[in-house]
């Protein structure tokens, strides 16, 4: 009889010690923290994730400063046509040296080098405000008839500096992209003889380009423009270098169209 009560007690200790352990030890491993346990961030949006790479791949507001030089060739349209009347040549001065005889002639803009700097603002990832200042020493060529064939000859020399004001879009959100830009601008053209056909015009241009961005600062731009400006003679009129001027039939432009092809470094700021 003793000996079933001393089992039955022991059994009871070897219970009671069993579960005061077991708790403690389930306690211990869910208060352990083995990384297994922990919550799963929340997903990013995708209007989120797309806001932030359109923003690093339009370069955000980082460096909204862009300022530039290109260089190319500009030509441009007709200045004025002169016929003599009664079909006969007569002699006509030029720029150089001599001159020309012809019944007729057109003078026009001869295409050469230019040059120009540029500036822009962005105002967002799409749209930047845009300056540039661009010179050209242009040929005025003389077309004429001369006999049965055709030549060409100096007539005269024009600066044309330009001045323009106007906005830039990119066309894409790459780094790497092309553009469109459209300009407000105050054209300026001083003859090299002629002090008659000196004048100050207002006019518009729209070019189209594309960037391509070599590093975080640097990159190259191509870019195509044609800009459309008022022109006049006012009293100008060719003179021949006979002392008895010809009676002439005299057609003059009353605007004038510059195309240019630029090439472009750009840095950035």
């Amino acid at each position: 009889m003793t000996v079933r009560v001393y089992q039955a007690t022991a059994q009871n200790w070897a219970m009671i010690l069993l579960l005061l352990v077991v708790p403690g030890s389930v306690l211990a491993q869910s208060r352990s923290d083995t990384g297994r346990h922990k919550p799963i961030p929340p997903p990013v949006s995708e209007d989120e994730n797309s806001s932030k790479a359109d923003g690093d791949a339009a370069g955000g507001d980082s460096r909204p400063w862009h300022l530039g030089f290109s260089g190319g060739v500009q030509g441009g349209s007709d200045l004025f046509r002169v016929e003599v009347v009664d079909g006969n040549p007569v002699p006509w001065d030029r720029f150089a040296e001599g001159g020309f005889q012809s019944s007729r002639f057109t003078a026009s803009l001869d295409r050469n080098f230019s040059f120009g700097f540029f500036l822009n603002r962005d105002l967002g990832n799409v749209w930047s405000l845009r300056a540039d200042l661009g010179y050209s020493r242009m040929d005025v060529a003389a077309e004429a008839l001369i006999g049965q064939t055709g030549g060409v000859f100096l007539f005269d020399r024009m600066e044309v500096l330009n001045l323009g004001l106007g906005v830039e879009a990119r066309l894409t959100r790459a780094v790497s992209h092309p553009f469109v830009n459209t300009s407000i601008l105050v054209s300026h053209l001083g003859p090299g003889r002629q002090d008659a056909l000196e004048q100050t015009n207002w006019g518009a241009r729209l070019g189209l380009g594309y960037f391509h961005s070599l590093q975080e600062i640097w990159g190259l731009r191509i870019e195509a423009r044609l800009t459309g400006t008022g022109f006049s003679v006012g009293d100008y009129v060719p003179q021949s270098i006979r002392a008895d001027q010809p009676l002439l039939d005299y057609t003059t432009e009353d605007h004038l169209v510059f195309f240019e092809f630029l090439v472009g470094i750009q840095a950035n700021f």
